[in-house]
């Protein structure tokens, strides 16, 4: 069952993948099946697109503005659509996008106001082309996030690395979206917590590659392998096998994402 596995969050454009071959072949030899390659600027969603080309039967792309990236402009926000829509048939979800967070940009009322504005135009725009969004909203932002996918009657959600509190993870769950963990779950209490709350159906799995992570992983490039470790974790938590996450949490990452291969 360990073909089945997908990291189903992975920046596999970044520089420090320069090797994506390579990568791909350590990944199969892993057990992992697929991958989701958010994009995060224009510059970016031409290279998940570009890659998903070179490895359609691997990489599954998806078109996103990241809220975090405020040298992004209004022009780029308008070729991020435009791209959507124009490649909307050849994407998995519109992705990452969400609501600022980190730094002292992100507490500025004009930048919170234009944040809630993108996304809402994101939402819609998952809706009319019946795409999933991948929501970059952590901690309190996840709350406002929640309320405005949920105004717009988005159909489907993932709230990537979910890192709000417990009320909040609950109102997610209630409204039918999914939430997703990281490898931090193998050695962090609060990763630990959420995967004993979030119920198996309802789960996604990611390594947010490059990002790179402490406990047993510390001093290591993140790749799609590390997700084998938490899936270990996450059944060890519940008390499930190895096989059964697996198989649950590919069957949610191929419904989310329209998966098929």
């Amino acid at each position: 069952m360990r073909d089945f596995i997908i990291d189903s969050h992975i920046h596999l454009d970044a520089d420090q993948y320069a090797d994506v071959v390579t990568l791909i072949k350590r990944a199969r030899e892993a057990g992992v099946k697929a991958v989701v390659a958010p994009g995060i600027t224009p510059f970016s969603n031409r290279r998940v697109m570009a890659l998903a080309h070179a490895h359609p039967d691997f990489v599954h792309a998806a078109i996103g503005f990241h809220p975090e990236r405020f040298e992004l402009t209004d022009d780029d926000l308008a070729a991020t659509l435009s791209m959507a829509r124009t490649y909307g048939d050849r994407i998995c979800a519109i992705g990452e996008v969400g609501l600022p967070y980190y730094g002292p940009m992100a507490r500025r009322d004009d930048v919170i106001r234009r944040g809630r504005k993108i996304l809402e135009r994101f939402a819609q725009l998952a809706n009319e082309l019946d795409l999933a969004l991948i929501l970059h909203c952590p901690h309190e932002t996840a709350n406002e996030a929640l309320r405005i996918i949920k105004a717009a009657s988005v159909r489907r959600a993932v709230f990537h690395w979910h890192k709000s509190d417990e009320a909040t993870t609950r109102a997610i769950l209630a409204a039918g979206y999914f939430i997703s963990l990281t490898p931090e779950v193998v050695y962090r209490d609060r990763d630990q917590a959420l995967a004993r709350i979030v119920p198996i159906d309802r789960m996604m799995v990611e390594t947010d590659g490059p990002w790179p992570y402490g406990g047993p992983f510390e001093g290591k490039p993140t790749e799609p392998n590390f997700i084998a470790d938490a899936i270990s974790a996450i059944a060890r938590i519940r008390g499930n096998s190895i096989e059964a996450i697996v198989e649950a949490l590919s069957a949610n990452a191929k419904s989310l994402f329209g998966i098929t291969s």
